[in-house]
């Protein structure tokens, strides 16, 4: 299923076990050290212990781990739908050779973690048992055994499983295969035990047992699962002996059919690409609840299992560039779905997360996703009185003095919560948890909401809704006004918050004062984009790891109760600042950021996402945590401190990597433009992807007279559907028309 991928591999990376059957798991297997791996000082293994080891890495339609003991069997914590139903027993496992109990001792297993599976080896009694742990796709949670002598000699292993009746809400009756019925998220829920060639034990627990011989050369296998399902079973289910296959079949699937094809001569950024597909891909649920139908995608399933609106622009920008547009598509349908009473998008209500109005640019983002994959004009009209609701909601319920700054108490609702220091400015900077806030006129809502209203008249445009159009362009252009006659400051050339009460501002730089280039609000006037100096400046917010979310200087100038407690840098904050030089280098022509510093930022990304503890391979074991803590350079670590979320997807990186370093412009027009960013790069190649109905491939492969890549010449070249469109000698900006067959390169191309 890879064949278009490993084409373009080099032979080195064809030695890689499973690259060519499963591209994935070649690229991301990892082993779980429980010792110390040869050479390595003992004080430096427990850091190879990482906080995910115990976690199944695949997941169901609706079905997850956010927790996997280390013993036979699958115990833990399994989760459906929500973290409001976990089941953290479901078997266990114990082995038995010649009649024998086989100990397992912690120096007698191995463990091999894999995106489709976890493998256990256990090494006992001149027996072999290679266990494999998995979730398929409709919701099973097996393990399978294999069995094989190790000295040539014959051998009885019998495989005891031990499980039981588990609680499930709005409980009915349970009989063995049945362990459980009820209802859950309005939906009937069953589960069944399956054990394919296991005996019962005549006692009222769930006891199972099978005997399997092996010899020299040979081998058997068992299997035990539990089924979740929505239905009950007319008749006894089967295991079919080849399930792991045809699941890491079906697992690996899903990326072949939907992720492009990515390849740099940075090899950071390469693996950083297929981890967050990974990332993509364990957040993905189908669950079709009355709050979500379709595919939706958590923001984190180990620690914010919800369609969360603060990261649903983010992870629409990530998903514009699967190959299915259903995906983005139906993740912002779910946005829109739940509406407050007030009209505003919140946060759906089948999960404990959250339940909050965010600040948000979903509408915004969607418009752009709408450039990858052209939404149907009867889909839009659908979603437009949804999407008008929001902005109306915010600049009303939000904006009571109807000055076209929207005002909110909640530092909360700006997705970076303790972080915003101007909320308590006027405390003394003194932070209390308890202290009743003031609400504040701040950049970020006006400029999401513009961004909103902005996106909203084009698309009513577009379906020929001429007065809803000028509705929104007017409310669009009132926040601007609002923004730039206000919240602009010309001494010190930076967008501020005020307090809305008496319309102070309150001079404390944050992220936020960006987020007018960001969304497009703020003019390409020098006077303006002065300000976007003080993203790239060390003593702002260019850190160690960029963008913080507030200025060092505050951090550097005033000494206050938050100081230790920050949480400046997170995935969310630098996707934004990411965008930001982004959307600087592509909109701003009197921007003084360089391409350069955009992969200075990513590098360091990429830096902080690795967790830098393995000497031998410094791109091992990449996650995308919550955020990261204890950054600051009078910390004892030399490494920031990452939260306990493991995998969020509350932000993005491919997107970045496709409009950033390859350079593509989604535009509303069918010509094709391309900013490359990564002008050092000697190579990259980003093909099979998915834009307005075509497949574009895009490479780079710095002319020296050795082909990289097999069908491709060397240089810059764009092909659409496999047929090459041009070639030039250097990376350079592009824009290729398709109807008249032109390019127009550097210079010629007029500023947008």
């Amino acid at each position: 299923m890879f064949a278009a991928w490993v084409k373009y591999e080099s032979p080195r990376a064809m030695e890689q076990k499973f690259v060519k059957s499963f591209f994935i798991d070649a690229m991301l297997a990892h082993q779980v050290f429980q010792a110390p791996p040869a050479g390595l000082p003992p004080m430096s293994a427990g850091d190879l212990m990482l906080d995910d080891d115990e976690l199944l890495l695949p997941s169901g339609r609706q079905l997850w781990n956010r927790k996997l003991l280390h013993e036979p069997g699958l115990q833990g914590k399994f989760c459906y739908i929500h973290s409001r139903y976990c089941v953290d027993f479901l078997f266990s496992s114990e082995f038995f050779v010649d009649g024998k109990p086989a100990v397992i001792y912690a120096n007698n297993f191995v463990i091999e973690r894999y995106p489709s599976h976890t493998l256990v080896r256990y090494e006992v009694d001149h027996v072999r048992i290679e266990e494999r742990k998995y979730i398929t796709w409709d919701d099973k949670a097996v393990a399978t055994y294999d069995v094989q002598s190790l000295d040539g000699k014959p051998h009885d292993v019998t495989i005891a499983v031990n499980s039981a009746y588990p609680a499930v809400p709005a409980g009915r009756d349970a009989a063995f295969p049945l362990l459980g019925s009820g209802t859950f998220q309005g939906k009937p829920l069953f589960l069944y035990m399956d054990a394919p060639g296991f005996s019962r034990s005549d006692a009222p627990g769930i006891h199972l047992h099978r005997s399997v011989k092996v010899a020299e050369g040979s081998a058997a296998r068992a299997q035990a699962a539990v089924s979740f399902e929505n239905q009950p079973r007319r008749s006894p289910a089967t295991l079919p002996d080849d399930l792991f296959e045809q699941h890491r079949i079906t697992y690996h699937q899903w990326f072949a059919d939907n992720v492009p094809y990515f390849d740099a001569s940075d090899p950071g950024f390469k693996k950083m690409w297929y981890y967050r597909w990974w990332v993509v891909r364990f957040n993905l649920n189908q669950s079709d609840t009355p709050d979500l139908r379709g595919n939706s995608f958590y923001e984190g399933k180990l620690g914010f299992d919800n369609v969360i609106s603060f990261a649903v622009p983010v992870q629409l920008k990530e998903l514009s560039y699967l190959r299915d547009p259903a995906f983005g598509l139906q993740q912002a349908q779910n946005s829109y779905r739940n509406l407050a009473p007030n009209g505003a998008v919140v946060d759906p209500p089948g999960s404990p997360y959250w339940g909050e109005t965010y600040s948000h640019w979903i509408a915004s983002a969607l418009a752009e996703y709408h450039r990858v994959h052209p939404i149907p004009a009867d889909t839009l009209r659908a979603m437009l009185p949804a999407m008008a609701s929001d902005v109306s909601a915010w600049l009303t319920t939000y904006d009571p003095d109807g000055d076209g700054l929207p005002q909110r108490e909640k530092p909360r609702v700006t997705g970076y919560d303790l972080d915003i220091l101007s909320f308590w400015y006027f405390s003394g900077l003194h932070f209390d948890p308890y202290v009743k806030l003031t609400d504040m006129e701040r950049v970020d809502f006006a400029s999401f909401v513009f961004a909103n209203a902005a996106a909203i008249a084009g698309f009513a445009r577009e379906v020929g809704d001429t007065k809803l159009a000028e509705e929104f362009d007017q409310k669009a252009q009132t926040i601007r006004r609002a923004v730039l006659d206000n919240l602009w400051d010309d001494a010190t050339k930076f967008f501020y918050p005020r307090r809305a009460e008496d319309d102070k501002r309150i001079p404390v730089r944050e992220l936020h004062g960006f987020f007018p280039f960001t969304t497009l609000l703020a003019p390409d006037e020098p006077r303006y984009t002065a300000a976007l100096a003080k993203l790239v400046d060390p003593d702002e917010f260019w850190a160690r790891f960029p963008p913080v979310i507030t200025s060092l200087k505050y951090y550097r100038e005033w000494t206050w109760t938050m100081d230790g407690l920050t949480r400046n840098i997170a995935p969310h904050p630098i996707t934004m600042g990411s965008r930001t030089l982004i959307q600087a280098l592509k909109h701003y022509r009197s921007s003084p950021i360089k391409p350069d510093q955009l992969m200075e930022q990513l590098r360091r990304y990429n830096d902080l996402i690795y967790p830098g503890v393995n000497p031998y391979d410094p791109y091992w074991r990449p996650n995308a945590y919550e955020y990261f803590s204890k950054w600051e350079p009078n910390q004892i670590s030399p490494r920031p401190k990452p939260s306990d979320i493991s995998h969020d997807f509350h932000s993005a990186y491919c997107y970045m990597v496709v409009e950033g370093a390859v350079g593509l412009t989604p535009r509303s027009d069918d010509k094709i433009e391309i900013q490359p960013a990564a002008m050092n790069w000697d190579y990259f190649l980003l093909d099979g992807l998915r834009y307005r109905g075509h497949d574009l491939t895009i490479a780079w492969d710095r002319p020296d007279g050795k082909v990289r890549y097999d069908g491709i010449a060397e240089g810059f070249s764009l092909s659409i559907d496999r047929q090459q469109v041009f070639r030039r000698d250097a990376l350079e900006h592009v824009i290729y028309d398709p109807a008249t067959q032109k390019v127009l390169a550097g210079a010629e191309i007029p500023a947008s």
